[in-house]
């Protein structure tokens, strides 16, 4: 025969599985801030813990663990809002690195400083000091000059170079962005007849570098001209 204690002891000992695993699932919700893909982490501890909430309001006082159960609900809650805030958080960051940098290079190209603005398009870890001699560089060093020959051909960079301080470049819209990279779209409006300025679009890939340090630093990946912006 149970007497009322061994009755207490064996009520305490259903605790519902559902409430347990969805608490262990909320517990690793924090791994979907790393990418979109682990998002399924907080929105799978939310179902199970609504279901051990469910199962618990049915099933009680046979069945226990709604503590665990609606922790399991708020951790998953909160991560599956946090995750994406803190994803368009961080992409913001992103793009606003990326327009500084691209204004750096603009500046360089509207100013007719050639090797800077090439240097700006070089790997961070080769890129040599932009307050260095870059003359002399491109002098003695063929393949860098070669290089240098080949980015100021481009259709795009041949144009900002040939209108100098005589176009305003503007940022249009961002055109797409990842995790370390960005794109950014520019209006050129340059003074063709009197009264009648035109217009052309270019957009500028960025790529984003972080070193063993764990700084950051930024290239210009590519240049392209004759885009065509959404409303344009």
């Amino acid at each position: 025969m149970f007497d009322a204690a061994d009755e207490e002891v064996a009520r305490y000992r259903a605790v519902s599985s559902l409430a347990l695993a969805g608490l262990f699932v909320g517990l690793l919700s924090p791994l979907a801030l790393l990418t979109g893909v682990l998002w399924l982490v907080p929105l799978t501890a939310i179902v199970l813990s609504g279901l051990a909430l469910r199962r618990i309001a049915v099933r009680s006082p046979d069945l226990v663990g709604r503590p665990a159960a609606v922790a399991g609900l708020l951790l998953g809650v909160a991560f599956l809002v946090a995750a994406p805030v803190d994803d368009l958080v961080y992409r913001y960051y992103i793009r606003q690195q990326a327009r500084q940098f691209a204004q750096i290079w603009i500046d360089a190209v509207q100013h007719g400083e050639v090797y800077k603005a090439h240097q700006l398009t070089v790997d961070p870890q080769r890129r040599r000091p932009l307050e260095s001699n870059l003359a002399d560089y491109y002098r003695l060093n063929p393949k860098p000059r070669e290089l240098l020959n080949l980015f100021v051909k481009e259709p795009a960079t041949r144009s900002l170079f040939a209108l100098g301080r005589d176009a305003k470049i503007r940022f249009y819209e961002p055109a797409g962005d990842g995790l370390d990279s960005a794109q950014l779209t520019y209006a050129v409006t340059f003074p063709d007849k009197p009264d009648q300025p035109k217009t052309f679009f270019i957009t500028l890939v960025l790529q984003r570098f972080v070193d063993n340090n764990g700084r950051a630093n930024w290239t210009m990946a590519h240049v392209s001209g004759g885009v065509r912006p959404r409303g344009w």
